[in-house]
């Protein structure tokens, strides 16, 4: 709307100073104006879609699920927590925070050793248990279509029906809160927040 309105003025502007104010230019002259300032405007347009479009091409979309498996690892129950990238371009972390029952934010370095207590104390695992964390840092890319573990939590299946696993994993789940900031490359800033439905962890 802004560039039709600018377009009319300009060509407004060049035909009536040409008619009206004296200038005497010819009318081939004028048509020659009025067209480069169309051409102008064209440009001016196409190249205004086209970095629209190309931001377009690399908006990251991070989201985030919580998944149980009976079959990942021979044995035994598994737990994830899981961010996937299902936009067009990489996804660039600028800070990650997660939060899990009543411990409140989990600090950088402690993940693994709060994952593996709670493995023992929520899955009643009483030792059989593998975990795995992964804490995001800041300037860690999630590429298009990549799926980043960052939890992890593998408990024995022995005297655990399907069922009673499913109920536990999806206890845990409820009490696990976090916040992915991150951005693309042309710097527009995204927010992928996940929000904890119950905070104790039973055990």
């Amino acid at each position: 709307m802004l560039l039709s309105l600018l377009l009319s003025f300009l060509i407004g502007s060049v035909v009536g100073l040409s008619v009206n104010f004296g200038w005497g230019l010819p009318l081939g002259t004028s048509l020659t104006l009025v067209i480069a300032t169309l051409g102008f405007g064209v440009a001016f347009y196409q190249s205004y879609a086209t970095r629209k479009h190309n931001r377009l091409l690399v908006k990251p979309h991070l989201v985030m699920k919580s998944p149980m498996s009976s079959i990942h690892l021979e044995g035994y129950y598994t737990f994830f927590l899981k961010v996937k990238n299902y936009g067009l371009g990489p996804a660039l972390i600028e800070n990650f925070s997660i939060s899990i029952g009543d411990h409140g934010n989990v600090a950088n370095g402690t993940l693994f050793d709060t994952i593996r207590k709670h493995a023992r104390e929520h899955f009643c695992a009483k030792g059989k248990t593998r975990c795995v964390a992964v804490f995001l840092k800041e300037g860690d890319a999630i590429d298009k279509g990549e799926e980043k573990i960052l939890i992890e939590i593998s408990f024995s299946r022995a005297g655990v029906t399907l069922s009673q696993a499913r109920d536990l994993a999806r206890s845990y789940s409820s009490t696990i809160a976090a916040s992915i900031n991150y951005h693309c490359h042309y710097g527009n800033k995204f927010k992928l927040e996940r929000m904890a439905k119950n905070k104790p962890i039973k055990t």
